[in-house]
């Protein structure tokens, strides 16, 4: 996802329209809070800002066990990512493959620790959409845990899963096989849930860090921005979303 298209065509305009309150009354319009932020429209645009942006969400910002930060919702992106990627291993297994089972009990237990820091990653993270998806997804395994259960793999009360070796190793072959292969297959729902988890993360902490560039963060400092009024920061957006 590069850093010009944050994620959708109307991120610029619902960026800005919160920055006009003064005291909570929006301002009047002036053409000198229009020229300004017009000004700010040539630096946005130019590479070297989008170079300072991407290398502030490349480093992150210290999380400080917050909720929220770019840091964090970049966990949950890389977190999901990597879920994606062993869930998506786990699912293309052949029969053969599922026999050896050195090689399941190694997927396995792969599959099972990147859902498990998934889960971690999302108790940190405010996005709507990256906390839906993930609600979808734990929802989707809880409704298996009978079958992952008889296939060695726990589903516990915190969502979190435990890989039982033995129970694993025993397991029936193709009940496995249903269990992980399929396109419809639980393993193969999740590995969606991951990749739509992990776009929105990302997405989040891209808004994210261009806030805080542009207008500063939730501390309560004052930024450069925060007085402006509706039609200016209504105008910006928009020509964020139509140029970008």
């Amino acid at each position: 996802m590069s850093i010009n298209g944050i994620g959708n065509y109307t991120a610029y305009t619902n960026l800005f329209s919160g920055m006009y309150s003064n005291n909570g009354a929006a301002k009047k319009n002036t053409a000198a809070d229009l020229q300004a932020l017009m000004k700010k429209v040539d630096e946005v645009r130019s590479p070297e800002y989008q170079k300072k942006l991407k290398a502030q969400i490349e480093s992150g910002f210290s999380d400080n066990g917050e909720i929220g930060t770019v840091s964090s919702e970049m966990k949950l992106g890389e977190a999901a990512k990597t879920l994606r990627k062993s869930a998506a291993e786990l699912s293309s297994m052949s029969l053969e493959d599922i026999k050896d089972k050195d090689t399941l009990v190694k997927k396995v237990t792969a599959f099972a620790e990147s859902y498990n820091s998934a889960i971690d990653a999302m108790g940190k993270s405010d996005s709507v959409d990256a906390l839906r998806s993930g609600l979808s997804m734990t929802n989707a395994v809880k409704t298996y845990s009978g079958a992952f259960s008889r296939m060695g793999i726990k589903v516990g009360s915190d969502n979190k899963l435990t890989v039982n070796e033995e129970t694993l190793r025993a397991a029936d072959d193709k009940a496995v096989s249903s269990m992980i292969r399929s396109s419809y297959s639980p393993v193969s729902r999740i590995a969606d849930k991951a990749e739509a988890i992990s776009k929105a993360a990302v997405n989040k902490a891209q808004t994210t860090a261009f806030q805080n560039m542009m207008y500063g963060n939730s501390s309560g400092n004052k930024s450069l921005y925060s007085g402006y009024n509706t039609f200016a920061s209504s105008f910006l957006g928009t020509f964020f979303d139509s140029y970008m």
